[in-house]
């Protein structure tokens, strides 16, 4: 396409900005610690996130974690909620007591429902009509093209990439360059939008894509690129966005 702005290509992440959990894992989780006795307030749920989000940007303690428990097994869940204790402000003594309960109520009341905010459909559709390639670069392990027709989302992109299905996730460069070469797309012509400042925007910048982070509760206040609160403010940003 002929973009104005020199954009051609525009790459989404998946999780938390394309569709949600309801309710959302962290907020189910800082409410039933801060009824067991955890520290809560907006100070401690921030330090918290943060700190989840850097942890699963593929970071040494993730990978770490995966080495001795192996992925999906009680055992990592129970690690890893003793961390996210302590990054919300317990003492390891408190985080040790509560992360086996935390874990019981994860597993047997945590029941999300799939979100998709009627305003994906829309700035979708109309990047898809003006002519955009779009694709999903997801952390996931399975292949979602399944799961995007599952959320009437399919239609929409020419293609997706599941970090598992090439063996890297972000912010690793491999795949973002997978998806730039499966886009047939340059890197200075391309924008990535996600909202996990360690994945998403280090990433992408580090190959030379435009990076967006979607920070609807202001978790990265300092960030040193574009910012938007709803992806309603994707068309904006777009419109003064110039090709470096």
């Amino acid at each position: 396409m002929n973009s104005p702005n020199g954009i051609t290509t525009i790459l989404f992440d998946l999780d938390d900005t394309l569709r949600h959990n309801h309710p959302k894992g962290h907020h189910f989780f800082w409410e039933y610690a801060a009824s067991l006795g955890a520290p809560d307030s907006e100070e401690n749920r921030q330090q918290a996130q943060r700190w989840a989000f850097e942890y699963w940007a593929d970071s040494a303690y993730l990978l770490y974690d995966l080495k001795i428990h192996g992925r999906g097994e009680e055992s990592f869940w129970h690690n890893y909620n003793e961390r996210h204790l302590l990054a919300l402000g317990c003492s390891r003594d408190q985080a040790s007591e509560l992360a086996p309960q935390l874990h019981k109520h994860m597993s047997e009341n945590y029941q999300p429902e799939d979100v998709v905010l009627p305003e994906v459909h829309q700035i979708l559709k109309k990047l898809h009509t003006v002519g955009y390639t779009l694709a999903v670069v997801t952390n996931r392990n399975e292949p979602v093209d399944e799961y995007l027709e599952e959320l009437e989302l399919h239609i929409y992109f020419d293609f997706s990439l599941a970090g598992g299905e090439i063996k890297s996730w972000k912010p690793k460069p491999e795949i973002f360059r997978v998806a730039l070469e499966r886009a047939n797309a340059k890197p200075e012509e391309t924008i990535y939008v996600g909202d996990n400042y360690f994945a998403d925007i280090l990433g992408a910048r580090n190959v030379g894509i435009q990076p967006i982070l979607l920070d609807p509760y202001n978790y990265f206040p300092e960030a040193d690129c574009h910012i938007i609160r709803s992806l309603t403010e994707l068309e904006q940003v777009l419109a003064i966005t110039q090709k470096s």
